[in-house]
C-alpha cells in the first residue's frame, strides 16, 4: 500500500481526507470521530479500533447525562467548573451550559476525584532602567515583576483518563499577595472544599529555581517579591516586627537604656548629681542638658532598613 492510497476510517468506515488521518494502535481513525473523544483523553496512539468504539459509546452516553445537569456552583475564569451538587456530579468546561452541544464535556462524579492540588506557577520579568542613551540597563541587584498562574491538578477515577487540570486565571496574576493573587488563593481552597474534601493540598510554599516562593527579597517597584525575614502561616507573609509602621521604626526592644537620661516629653530628668550652690546648678559633666526630640529616621517598608532618602531603598532595592 503507498503511502498516499486512500484510507479509511475503521471507526466509522468514511474515506479519510489529506492529513485527516489519526493513526490507532491496529488502524486509522478520521479527525471527525477523534472529535468526539474526551477532550482529557490523550492515549488515542497506544488505544485499538475497539477501545475507541467503546470510548465513543461512553461519549454518547455522556450526551445524555449532560441534558440532565444543572449547574448549582460555578468556579474559575479561564476554564469552568460547574458543579451540579444535587446529584453530586462535576462538569468542566471553557464554554458556557448553552454551549455543551458540540463540546459535550465528561460529566464525572465528586465521588470519582481521587485528589485535586493547587499549583502555582512562577514567572518573572526583568524590570530595566533607561540609560543615557534610552537603551535598557540593569539595576544592580537585578530587579523583576512576579507573574503567577493558579492551576488544579486533578487525579480521577475514569476509564479513559487518568487526570486533567484546570487553570482558573484567565490573566496572570501579577505580584504575590495582591488582592487577585489571594482571591485565587481563597478560590482554589473553596473548590478544593467543595468538590473533594479531605482530598486536596495547598502548597505551603511554591518552588522557584529552587526557592521558596516565601524567601527571597522585598518588594521592589512595587511588586511583591519573596522577602527572607517573612515568616509563613496559613500562606500568608507575616508582618515584620520590627519593620515600621505609620511610616516610623519601632522601638527595638534590644536597645539599652541610657542611664543618666530618663527622657519625658522629650527633656531630660534633672540630673541626681547635680550640686546646688546659691539656687544655681553647678556645671557637671555628667549633667544631661534638655535635648529636642529628634525626628525618627524613615526605615524601608518592606525590608525595616534604616532609609537617608532617594527613590529606591540601598538595603533592598525596592522604590519608596
Amino acid at each position: 500500500m503507498g503511502l498516499f492510497d486512500k484510507k479509511f476510517c475503521d471507526i466509522c468506515g468514511e474515506k479519510i481526507g489529506l492529513l485527516g488521518n489519526r493513526k490507532l494502535e491496529d488502524g486509522n481513525m478520521c479527525k471527525d470521530c477523534a472529535k468526539k473523544l474526551s477532550p482529557f483523553f490523550s492515549d488515542r496512539r497506544s488505544s485499538s479500533i475497539e477501545e475507541i468504539k467503546q470510548q465513543l459509546a461512553y461519549r454518547e452516553q455522556n450526551k445524555r447525562v449532560l441534558a440532565a445537569f444543572r449547574p448549582t456552583m460555578t468556579f474559575g475564569d479561564d476554564d469552568k467548573i460547574y458543579v451540579d451538587a444535587a446529584n453530586g456530579n462535576f462538569v468542566v468546561s471553557s464554554y458556557a451550559p448553552n454551549n455543551w452541544d458540540d463540546e459535550n464535556p465528561d460529566v464525572m462524579a465528586l465521588s470519582s476525584i481521587l485528589s485535586c492540588n493547587l499549583n502555582i506557577d512562577e514567572d518573572r520579568e526583568e524590570i530595566f532602567a533607561q540609560g543615557r542613551d534610552g537603551e535598557d540597563v540593569s539595576y544592580n541587584p537585578p530587579r523583576y515583576k512576579y507573574y503567577y498562574d493558579f492551576t488544579l491538578e486533578f487525579n480521577v477515577d475514569n476509564p479513559y483518563f487518568d487526570d486533567f487540570e484546570v487553570q482558573l486565571n484567565n490573566f496572570r496574576v501579577e505580584g504575590m499577595g495582591t488582592m487577585e493573587y489571594n482571591r485565587y488563593q481563597q478560590m482554589a481552597m473553596e473548590i478544593i472544599n467543595t468538590l473533594a474534601p479531605g482530598k486536596g493540598t495547598m502548597p505551603d510554599m511554591a518552588m522557584n529555581n529552587g526557592m521558596p516562593m516565601n524567601q527571597g527579597y522585598a518588594p521592589t517597584g512595587g511588586y511583591a517579591q519573596p522577602n527572607p525575614y517573612a515568616q509563613q502561616q496559613g500562606g500568608y507573609v507575616q508582618p515584620n516586627p520590627y519593620a515600621q509602621q505609620g511610616g516610623y521604626a519601632q522601638p527595638n526592644p534590644y536597645a539599652q537604656p541610657n542611664p543618666y537620661a530618663q527622657q519625658q516629653g522629650g527633656y531630660a530628668q534633672p540630673n541626681p548629681y547635680a550640686q546646688q550652690q546659691g539656687g544655681y546648678a553647678q556645671t557637671n559633666a555628667y549633667a544631661q542638658q534638655p535635648v529636642q526630640p529628634q525626628a525618627q529616621a524613615a526605615v524601608c517598608p518592606y525590608c525595616g532598613a534604616p532609609h537617608a532618602g532617594g527613590a529606591f531603598c540601598t538595603s533592598c532595592g525596592a522604590k519608596m
